[in-house]
């Protein structure tokens, strides 16, 4: 959806290259993949993914691209957040 480069195919898929969302707090980012985004080409992964996939997709891209957070996403804190 958001390309191998990361420059996605905006409106639909919007980059995740640079992006100040994926730059920004990890659970921000760890609520949008679990719970996806109503309105959006953004579907909700909570209960097609498991905690470790999740984590290890968001922690890449948090780490890739460009992006520069720096941390890494654990499956404990997925886990945590699931509703």
């Amino acid at each position: 959806c958001h390309q191998v480069t990361g420059i996605g195919m905006p409106p639909a898929f919007p980059a995740l290259a640079g992006s100040e969302f994926v730059n920004g707090p990890a659970a921000d980012q760890i609520n949008l993949v679990l719970n996806g985004k109503p309105g959006t080409a953004m579907q909700p992964f909570g209960n097609i993914l498991s905690e470790t996939d999740i984590a290890a997709a968001i922690t890449y891209t948090r780490n890739s691209f460009d992006n520069t957070a720096g941390d890494v996403v654990q499956p404990a804190t997925v886990k945590s957040m699931k509703q």
